[in-house]
C-alpha cells in the first residue's frame, strides 16, 4: 500500500547552491547578493519577459542591455521616403495605413523602409510549431473543403467517362483541368509550410523618444495595430508580435540598419536564470545573484540554427568595451558556447577575447565542454592562446539526483560522465573549478513553459559567473581591489579538491565561495594581484608540458618562459612595473618531476628548466605541476602560478597477436566508473575493435557504459580521430565496438559506465587491432590511366577492396572581391575599423541537386582562424536568400532546384592587407550524386589494361606482407552521365577489409581527378563538306544581319528592311519570326500573360484599335511561317530511327532548324490569338473560346511535350480561353519553376481570386513579398 509521508520537495536544489557555499555565503552577507554587478550572457539571447528575469530585488530592470550581435536580426533600412499621406507603399509592395500615432510623433516626415522574415527572430523548432498552429487555424478547414469538392468531382468524371481510352480531346483537356486542380491544391499544402512569414518595417525618428520601429504584424499594411517598439537601452520596451515571441530593437549606423532582437534558442535564458535569475515569492528559486543585472548579447545566428559565428562573437567584445568605456562596467562574461580548436596557440578571435579580460577588466567564464570522459576535450573557450578564460566543468551531487533527475537512489556526488577533461592539447589547464551542471530553471515565454531542466557544463558556468558576482559586489561594497588574474587565482587556490573524483574533470575542485571570498579578503593587497604570468613552455607557446608521443624511455627537459603582465599593460604604471618583484619557491607535486628551487622575478620574462623523467612510471595518464609560492607569505596564500604536467605512458601491444588484455582482466564497474588505457597503436594499424562482457554470465540486465576513443593528431582537434557511443554491456552477448586508428600514435580507450546507471558489472574487455594500410595517395587522375595502391596487411585476414564514389565536386571561383570599411558598429575602440571583403559567385545547375557548399581555406576553423568572419549567403536570382552557412558548412547537405544561384562570402578583419590575400579564395559545392559509381580493382596491371573479367573479389593477405592493387579509369560515358557541371572530380571512399566491423569504420576519403584537354571536333565520314563561294556567303551573313536588326529598330524602319529582305529572299521564314519580335517589343504587346495582359488593355483605352491591328497582323506572319514549312516532312522525318543519306547531318540541322521556327510561331499565334480572344470578351462582355487555340494545342504536341517551360505560353492561353483553371494553374506554376518571376505569382493569385479561395491568395500575396526582396540579405 503507497503512503505519502508529507515530505517536502527539495526546492533548493532545482538550482542548487548549497554545494558551493552559495548559500551560506549569502545567509552571512545578504547584502552581497550581486548588487552593483553586470553579468554579460554571450549566448542565444535572454528573454526579460521569462519567470525570474523581470526585474531586481530593488524593482528595477535586470536585463538591462539586449543585442543580436550576429547580424539574423538585422534589417536593411536604408530606402528613405517622405511622405505627409495617409499612405505609404513598403518594400513588400502592401500599402501601409500610418497610425495616428506615427503621424503624430514623428519628427519629420521620412521613413525608413525594410522587411523582416519571421523565421530570423525564432529557433527552427518553435517557428515550425507556430506554422502548424496557423495551419490549423487558418488553414486546414477551408482547404480541406475545396480539396474534397474536387475529389467528389473527378470521382463523377471518373464514373461519367468510365472508359479512359475513347475520350475525345475536350473530355481529355476536362479531366486533365480536374488533376490540375488536385495537384496544384496538393502543392499549396506543402507551401504552406514552407513558406516564410515577412513582415513590413518601418523606421522612423520621434520628436522625444527617439528611434520607433513599426512593424506590420497584420501583413495587411493596418499599422494602427502594428507593433511598435522603441529602442531597448533608453525604454525596456519588449513587444509582443505574436502569442508566443517578444522583441527588442536596436539601431545602428543613423539608421540605416534596424536591429529586431528575437532569440534562437531557449539556452541563454535557462543560462540567465542560474547566474541572476529573481523570485521573490520563493527564494529558493534564486539564480545564484539575484541582484546581478544581466546584458544580453546573441551570438548565436539563426541562419545557422544556433551556431556561434566569428562576427557574433566579435561584435559581442566590442560591445563590451563600449559599454565599459561608457560607463556601464561588465563585470562578468558568461559564455556556455564553444567549439573544438585544432590549435589554440593563435587566433584572431582569442586575441580579441583576451584583450577585453586583460585591458577591460571583465572576468570571462567559459564552460568546459560536453565530450568527455576521453582527455584532451576541453572546448575552445576556454582553451584560447593566453590562459585568461575560467573553464568550467559539471558536478552533480546527490541533492541534485533526487530533485532533478528523479533518480530512485542517491548516489554520492560525482562529476558528469560526459563533462570533458584536461588537459588541453598543448597541455594547459582547461578547467580551473566545477559547479552544479544542472537546473530547472526559467527559459523563454515562447516555449509556453515556466522552467525546464538542462545539463551540462553550459549550466556549470553561469553557477561560477553568478558566484564571481557576489564577490565582486562584496568586493566593490568594501572597495577591495582586484582583477580578473586575482579572481582566478583565488578560485584555483580555494576550490575544494575532491579526493574520488576524476582529477581531469574538477581543475582544482569544487568552486567554494566562501573561501574564495576570505582569500580575496586576506590577501587583497598582494602585488601580484595585478599580474598575469604568461607561462609558455618552449618555443612553441604551450600552454603546460604533454608528453604522449609513444613509449616514453628517456628524460626530457623543457624550458619553461614566466612573463609577468600587468593588468591594462599598455597604460600601466611605470613605476609600478620598475618595483614589481616577487620571490618563489617552485615546488614539484611528484617525485618525477624536477626543477629549481627558487626564482627571483622582476618585471621581464625570466625562464627555467623542468626535467620530468617518466622512465619508471607503469602504463597510464599522470597529472602533475610545478607551483610556484611566494616566499613571503605562508603557503595557505596558494601558489602564484602552476605549470602543468601530463604524461602518457602507453601500454605496448602482443607484436604477434596485436592485442590489449587489461590486468586483472575483471574490473567491477559502479555508476561513473571510468576505465582508461593508452595503447600505442602498431604501425600498420589501420582500425581496432573493443569487446565488452559482463563475466557474471548470468547478468541480462548489465549496464550503459559510455564508450569513447580518441587520438590526438597535430594540429587537428580532437574529434578528428574519436568515436563516441553509449552501449549496453551484459552477461549474454559480447559487446563490440570498432573504431578507425592511427598507426605510430596513442590511443586512448576510455570506458566508463554512466555516472546515473545503477548496480554493479564486473567488466571483462579487449581491444584488438587490425588494418589495411596503403602507402599511396588515394587521389588518382584519370588521365595517368591506371592508378597502382600497395596494401600492407597487420595481421593475415581478407581483403576486400573497394571504391565507392559518392559526390561530384565543383570548384567556384569568385566573380568579384570587393574590399570596403565596415559601419560603425565593427569597430574597435579605440578607432580600430574593420573591414570586410565580400566575394560573389555563380552557380548554375542544370536539374535539381544536392549539395553542400563550403570556402576550403575557411573551413573547420573559427576560434583558431586568421580572421574573424567566413560566413556565405546563397541567393536565387531574385536575391531571395536560400541557404547559410560558416565554418562549419562542409557537411551540411541542401537542395536546390535548377536555375541560377549568386553566393556571396564575407571574410573580416581590421587588417585590409590581409584581407587582400584572399581576393581569389576559391568555394566548393559538393553535389551527391543519384547514384554511386564503382571503380573496378584488379590484381595485376595487363588484367587491369585489358578489362578482363578477373577483377579483384577479395583475397587472403599474411600479416606484414604488401600487395599491389591496380584501379582503373571509368568510362568517359559514365563521367559524362554522371558529372554535374563543371566539376573537377569525384570523391568517396575506399575500402580495404572484407570485415564487416572493419568496413564500417576503416574507410579513407578517394579522390577521382577528372581529366579535361582540349575539345576535339570529329569528322563525320558521312557528311561531306559543305562548298559555298565567298559571294554566297556574304548574301547569307548580310541577310541574316538585317533580320537580326528588324528586331531592333523602330516599327517603320523594320517594315521598311523587312519589305528588302523579302525582296531578295521570298518568305524568308526568319524575316517573319523577326518582325513579330519587333511587334512584340512596343509597350502594349509586352505582357505576355493573360492576367498582365488585362491589366494593360485597361489602361490602354483609345488605343484598343492599334492594338487589335499588331495582334493581327502577329497572327498573320505565324501563318506565314507554319505554311512555309513541311510539317509532314518533319513529323516523318523525327519519326526515322536512323537516317544513312550521306548528307544526314546536313539534313538534320535543317530540320531542326524548321522545327524550331514552327514551334515559335505556334506560340507567337497562340498569343495573339489569345489577346484578341480576351479584347473580344471583354467588349462583349461574354467569355469565348477558341477554336483555333485547340487545334494549336494538337498541333504544337505532335512535336514536343507542351510542359517544356520553352512553350508553356501556348497550354496557358489555351487553358484561359477555355476556362479550365485547373490545367492553367498547373502550367502556370511549371512556369514560375522556371523563371521564378514575381508577374508568373500574380497570374497564380489573380486565378486564385477568381476562384474564390481567399486562404490560398493570402499564402500567394505571403511567397510573393517572401521571393522578391529588392536587395540581397546583409551579413
Amino acid at each position: 500500500m503507497c503512503e505519502y509521508n508529507n515530505e517536502k520537495y527539495p526546492v533548493s536544489s532545482l538550482k542548487p547552491k548549497a554545494e558551493t557555499s552559495v548559500l551560506s555565503f549569502l545567509q552571512k552577507y545578504p547584502q552581497y547578493n550581486g548588487a552593483d554587478t553586470i553579468i554579460a550572457i554571450l549566448d542565444s539571447g535572454v528573454d526579460p519577459n521569462a519567470d525570474g528575469l523581470l526585474k531586481l530585488p530593488n524593482g528595477e530592470r535586470k536585463v538591462i542591455e539586449r543585442f543580436d550581435c550576429s547580424g539574423c536580426g538585422d534589417v536593411q533600412t536604408t530606402t528613405v521616403i517622405n511622405s505627409n499621406e495617409d499612405t505609404i507603399v513598403g518594400l513588400s509592395g502592401r500599402t501601409l495605413k500610418l497610425s495616428n500615432y506615427m503621424k503624430n510623433n514623428n519628427a519629420s516626415s521620412e521613413y525608413r523602409l525594410g522587411l523582416k522574415s519571421l523565421s530570423d527572430l525564432y529557433p527552427s523548432r518553435i517557428y515550425d510549431k507556430i506554422i502548424a498552429d496557423a495551419k490549423q487555424k487558418q488553414w486546414d478547414e477551408h482547404h480541406k473543403k475545396i480539396v474534397a469538392d474536387v475529389a467528389r468531382e473527378i470521382a463523377e468524371n471518373d464514373a461519367k467517362n468510365s472508359n479512359s481510352n475513347n475520350l475525345s480531346f475536350k473530355d481529355k483537356l476536362a479531366k486533365e483541368n480536374l488533376d490540375g486542380f488536385n495537384d496544384f491544391l496538393t502543392s499549396c499544402e506543402k507551401k504552406f509550410t514552407e513558406t516564410k512569414t515577412t513582415y513590413d518595417c518601418i523606421l522612423f525618428k520621434s520628436k522625444e523618444s527617439g528611434w520607433i520601429a513599426v512593424i506590420d504584424i497584420s501583413e495587411k499594411g493596418d499599422l494602427e495595430n502594428a507593433a511598435v517598439i522603441r529602442e531597448y537601452s533608453k525604454f525596456y520596451d519588449m513587444v509582443k508580435i505574436d502569442d508566443y515571441l517578444s522583441v527588442s530593437i536596436n539601431v545602428h549606423d543613423d539608421g540605416n540598419t534596424l536591429e529586431i532582437v528575437g532569440m534562437c534558442s531557449s539556452h541563454g535564458t535557462h543560462v540567465a536564470s542560474i547566474a541572476s535569475g529573481y523570485h521573490p515569492e520563493n527564494e529558493d528559486l534564486n539564480g545564484v545573484a539575484p541582484a546581478s543585472k544581466i546584458v544580453s548579447l546573441t551570438i548565436g545566428d539563426g541562419r545557422l540554427g544556433s551556431m556561434e559565428t566569428g562576427v557574433g562573437l566579435v561584435r559581442a567584445i566590442i560591445k563590451v568595451m563600449e559599454l565599459c568605456n561608457a560607463g556601464l562596467k561588465i563585470d562578468v562574461i558568461n559564455m556556455s558556447y564553444g567549439e573544438h580548436a585544432a590549435w589554440s596557440n593563435s587566433g584572431r578571435v582569442g586575441e580579441l577575447m583576451t584583450e577585453l579580460v586583460n585591458r577591460y577588466g571583465v572576468v570571462w567564464v567559459a564552460s568546459g565542454g560536453n565530450h568527455g570522459p576521453a582527455l584532451c576535450t576541453i572546448g575552445t573557450p576556454p582553451d584560447i592562446q593566453a590562459d585568461s578564460c575560467i573553464g568550467v566543468g559539471a558536478y552533480v551531487s546527490a541533492e541534485m539526483m533526487e530533485a532533478e533527475y528523479a533518480l530512485r537512489e542517491k548516489l554520492p556526488g560525482n562529476l558528469y560522465t560526459w563533462t570533458s577533461r584536461d588537459p588541453c592539447i598543448d597541455g594547459g589547464f582547461g578547467i580551473t573549478c566545477c559547479a552544479p551542471g544542472a537546473a530547472i530553471a526559467s527559459v523563454p515565454e515562447y516555449t509556453m513553459t515556466k522552467q525546464q531542466l538542462m545539463n551540462g557544463t553550459s549550466m556549470s558556468a553561469p553557477h561560477v559567473a553568478g558566484s564571481i558576482s557576489l564577490i565582486i559586489s562584496a568586493l566593490k561594497s568594501l572597495k577591495i581591489n582586484y582583477t580578473p588574474f586575482s579572481i582566478k587565482r583565488a578560485i584555483w587556490n580555494t576550490s575544494t579538491h575532491l579526493s574520488n573524483v576524476d582529477p581531469f574533470a574538477q581543475g582544482s575542485g569544487l568552486l567554494n565561495v566562501e573561501k574564495l571570498f576570505e582569500h580575496l579578503k586576506n590577501y587583497q593587497n598582494a602585488q601580484e594581484n595585478n599580474v598575469r604570468f604568461l607561462i609558455t613552455v618552449g618555443n612553441n607557446g604551450n600552454k603546460g608540458i604533454h608528453m604522449r608521443s609513444g613509449k616514453l624511455t628517456k628524460t626530457e627537459e623543457f624550458t619553461i618562459n614566466v612573463e609577468p603582465l600587468m593588468f591594462n599593460e599598455k597604460f600601466a604604471d611605470r613605476a609600478e612595473k620598475i618595483n614589481f618583484n616577487i620571490r618563489l619557491a617552485l615546488v614539484p607535486s611528484h617525485s618525477w618531476i624536477q626543477t629549481g628551487k627558487f626564482i627571483d622575478l622582476c618585471y621581464t620574462t625570466r625562464s627555467f628548466v623542468i626535467k620530468v623523467d617518466p622512465t619508471k612510471l607503469s602504463p597510464g595518464v599522470y597529472r602533475g605541476s610545478v607551483r610556484a609560492y611566494d616566499t613571503s607569505s605562508s603557503s595557505e596564500k596558494g601558489s602564484i602560478f602552476e605549470v602543468p604536467v601530463t604524461v602518457v605512458q602507453p601500454y605496448e601491444t602482443d607484436p604477434l597477436r596485436f592485442e590489449h588484455v587489461p590486468h586483472p582482466e575483471t574490473i567491477l564497474c559502479k555508476p561513473n566508473t571510468i576505465i582508461r588505457d593508452f595503447i600505442f597503436v602498431p604501425n600498420n594499424a589501420t582500425y581496432g575493435v573493443l569487446e565488452m562482457i559482463s563475466a557474471d554470465s548470468k547478468d541480462k540486465i548489465g549496464g550503459k557504459f559510455l564508450i569513447h576513443t580518441m587520438q590526438i593528431i597535430d594540429q587537428r582537434y580532437c574529434k578528428y580521430m574519436e568515436t563516441a557511443k553509449i552501449l549496453p554491456v551484459n552477461g549474454e552477448t559480447i559487446t563490440s565496438h570498432p573504431f578507425k586508428c592511427v598507426g605510430g600514435n596513442i590511443l586512448e580507450v576510455c570506458i566508463a559506465k554512466y555516472w546515473s546507471n545503477f548496480g554493479e558489472v564486473p567488466l571483462q574487455y579487449k581491444i584488438k587491432f587490425h588494418g589495411f594500410k596503403s602507402n599511396n595517395a588515394h587521389i588518382m587522375h584519370s588521365a595517368n590511366g591506371i592508378h597502382r595502391i600497395d596494401v600492407s596487411s597487420l595481421l593475415t585476414e581478407e581483403c576486400q577492396p573497394s571504391v565507392s564514389l559518392k559526390y561530384s565536386v565543383m570548384i567556384l571561383k569568385p566573380s568579384e572581391s570587393k574590399i570596403s570599411a565596415l559601419t560603425k558598429r565593427d569597430i574597435i575602440p579605440n578607432q580600430r575599423q574593420i573591414f570586410q571583403n565580400v566575394l560573389t559567385y555563380n552557380l548554375h545547375l542544370t536539374k535539381s541537386q544536392e549539395l553542400s557548399l563550403h570556402a576550403p581555406i575557411f573551413s573547420s576553423v573559427l576560434y583558431e582562424s586568421e580572421f574573424e568572419s567566413q560566413f556565405w549567403m546563397l541567393f536565387d536570382i531574385n536575391k531571395m536568400l536560400l541557404q547559410s552557412g560558416d565554418a562549419y558548412s562542409n557537411n551540411s547537405f541542401f537542395k536546390l532546384d535548377k536555375g541560377d544561384y549568386v553566393i556571396k562570402l564575407q571574410v573580416r578583419h581590421e587588417k585590409k592587407e590581409l584581407l587582400e590575400k584572399v581576393n581569389e579564395v576559391v568555394m566548393q559545392a559538393c553535389f551527391k550524386l543519384s547514384n554511386s559509381l564503382s571503380l573496378d580493382i584488379y590484381k595485376s596491371f595487363n588484367n587491369a589494361v585489358l578489362g578482363s573479367n578477373k577483377k579483384i573479389s577479395s583475397f587472403l593477405m599474411s600479416s606484414g606482407t604488401t600487395k599491389p592493387i591496380y584501379i582503373t579509369p571509368l568510362a568517359n560515358e559514365k563521367i559524362t552521365k554522371n558529372i554535374i557541371g563543371q566539376s573537377s572530380w569525384f570523391e568517396g571512399q575506399i575500402i580495404f577489409a572484407k570485415d564487416e566491423l572493419g568496413r564500417k569504420v576503416d574507410t579513407h576519403t578517394f579522390s577521382y581527378i577528372i581529366s579535361e584537354g582540349p575539345s576535339v571536333k570529329k569528322q563525320n565520314g558521312n557528311s561531306p563538306k559543305e562548298t559555298k563561294t565567298k559571294m554566297e556567303e556574304y548574301k547569307e551573313n548580310l541577310r541574316n544581319l538585317k533580320c537580326d536588326f528588324i528586331s531592333k529598330l523602330e516599327s517603320e524602319d523594320a517594315e521598311n528592311l523587312y519589305k528588302e529582305v523579302l525582296t531578295t529572299h521570298n518568305n524568308f521564314l526568319g524575316a517573319h519570326l523577326s518582325l513579330i519580335q519587333n511587334i512584340e517589343n512596343s509597350n502594349d504587346m509586352k505582357a505576355q500573360t493573360p492576367n498582365l495582359f488585362l491589366k494593360q488593355i485597361k489602361d490602354i483605352g483609345a488605343n484598343i484599335d492599334e492594338l487589335k491591328t499588331k495582334l493581327s497582323k502577329v497572327i498573320k506572319l505565324s501563318n506565314q511561317v507554319i505554311e512555309g514549312i513541311n510539317q509532314d516532312s518533319l513529323l516523318s522525318f523525327y519519326g526515322m530511327k536512323t537516317d544513312n543519306r550521306p548528307d544526314a547531318v546536313k539534313i538534320k540541322q535543317q530540320m531542326d532548324k524548321q522545327k524550331l521556327q514552327l514551334l515559335e510561331a505556334y506560340v507567337k499565334k497562340s498569343v495573339a490569338i489569345g489577346k484578341l480572344a480576351m479584347i473580344k470578351s471583354l467588349e462583349q462582355d461574354i467569355s469565348e473560346t477558341d477554336e483555333d487555340l485547340d487545334n494549336l494545342l494538337i498541333e504544337i504536341m505532335k512535336f514536343v511535350d507542351i510542359n517544356d517551360p520553352k512553350y508553356l505560353l501556348l497550354p496557358i492561353w489555351q487553358s484561359y480561353t477555355s476556362r479550365h483553371h485547373g490545367r492553367l494553374l498547373k502550367y502556370l506554376q511549371k512556369l514560375y519553376e522556371d523563371k521564378l518571376q514575381r508577374d508568373v505569382l500574380d497570374e497564380i493569385l489573380a486565378v486564385c481570386e477568381l476562384k474564390s479561395w481567399d486562404h490560398i491568395s493570402v499564402l500567394f500575396k505571403k511567397i510573393a513579398v517572401t521571393a522578391n526582396p529588392q536587395n540581397y540579405r546583409i551579413f
